[in-house]
């Protein structure tokens, strides 16, 4: 019977910014990195208000020898004089490259933003208080051939008005598959873009659309199994909602797909609820641990073990890591297992005080 056992809760970066999103990759050499969005905390400047759309956000990272003991200090993935960075996610190519993905917005006083019948219906969004406008500004990939250290220049996708929040998969001849996502029609859809230059170019290979126009797709996270099929773990939000089951209003969908992302099964729905992105991880037995924050009272860490094929969602039994958090605006795990086996499980948090910070959780997989 596999079971998950929280042993410790630790703080891996706190300052005085709004450190949140974060992405953690296991180095060829045993090392570790961790990505994440920084941005000012402007609780003070806005009555309290919290969000995630900054023009001054950047991307960051931090290195560990041992996924215990971090960085003190986070040095800088990419940081756009015009646009705020949203999402970096670390992924290890064969060839121990660090592949990084992320999104940008930009952000316009409300009177000095195109007019409402310029907007792609994708890329904008009214922001804060009624005063800003947020657009899109594109989708990018970036590169670093000495674990993080340093990092070469962005490029873009350009796949349209799509944003991404998960982890890519290298295929055996090279290719890299990307889960993106954005409001195409009437519905939030996944798009698989497919890159077999590292990013230069793109394809869409697939379009997975909203579930029969009642659930949109959010931030879906890409994962190939021991035995070569992409398993696509997606976030949803039921349009909707019936009152007194909002709870149940973001299940988790799953497609497959056994052809290197070119066609996938019709998607399915499985009873495990969360509006926050699913992380998928090998273990070192072969099992995959599926670990999300879970943004539903009681607040918190969840996390499930499947077996090596993901072929037991719904059997598998549903194990809280965590239920201290005091509000939604936590989550967004990434895995990593330690060389003593042991898992650590990153991911944002805030308590009494109210600063965002970059949190972990150690825990024992049996």
């Amino acid at each position: 019977m596999s079971k998950v056992t929280p042993l410790q809760h630790v703080e891996i970066y706190r300052d005085a910014h709004y450190n949140s999103f974060p992405s953690a990759v296991r180095l060829p050499d045993g090392s570790f990195r961790l990505s994440f969005r920084q941005a000012p905390d402007r609780r003070a400047a806005y009555d309290g208000m919290i969000t995630h759309l900054d023009a001054s956000s950047k991307g960051v990272s931090l290195s560990s020898k041992d996924g215990i003991v971090w960085d003190a200090a986070a040095s800088v993935i990419w940081d756009d004089f015009f646009h705020g960075v949203q999402d970096p996610c670390l992924n290890v190519l064969s060839d121990g490259t660090l592949f990084a993905t992320y999104f940008t917005w930009k952000v316009y006083e409300e009177q000095d933003a195109p007019p409402l019948a310029e907007r792609s219906s994708g890329a904008w969004t009214t922001a804060v208080q009624g005063r800003w406008v947020g657009q899109m500004a594109g989708t990018y990939s970036i590169r670093s051939t000495d674990g993080g250290a340093t990092w070469d220049r962005p490029l873009p996708a350009g796949l349209g008005d799509v944003a991404v929040r998960g982890n890519s998969v290298e295929l055996p001849d090279g290719a890299i598959l990307t889960p993106f996502y954005g409001q195409e029609g009437d519905t939030h859809n996944v798009v698989v873009g497919r890159t077999v230059d590292r990013g230069q170019t793109w394809e869409r290979l697939a379009v997975l659309p909203g579930y029969e126009g009642q659930y949109h797709f959010h931030e879906p996270n890409l994962f190939r199994t021991a035995g070569g099929k992409v398993v696509l773990f997606i976030r949803s939000v039921k349009l909707e909602k019936t009152p007194g089951e909002e709870h149940l209003a973001s299940p988790l969908f799953t497609s497959e797909s056994t052809d290197g992302g070119r066609t996938w099964s019709p998607v399915e729905m499985w009873p495990i609820y969360s509006p926050s992105p699913f992380n998928a991880l090998q273990l070192a037995d072969g099992r995959v641990l599926l670990n999300y924050g879970y943004r539903l009272k009681p607040f918190g860490v969840r996390a499930l073990v499947l077996d090596a094929e993901c072929t037991n969602l719904g059997s598998a039994e549903e194990f809280v890591v965590r239920d201290d958090g005091l509000g939604g605006d936590i989550g967004y795990t990434s895995a990593v297992q330690l060389a003593d086996g042991r898992v650590l499980i990153t991911y944002y948090y805030y308590l009494a005080d109210g600063v965002r910070f970059i949190a972990g959780s150690l825990c024992a997989v049996e």
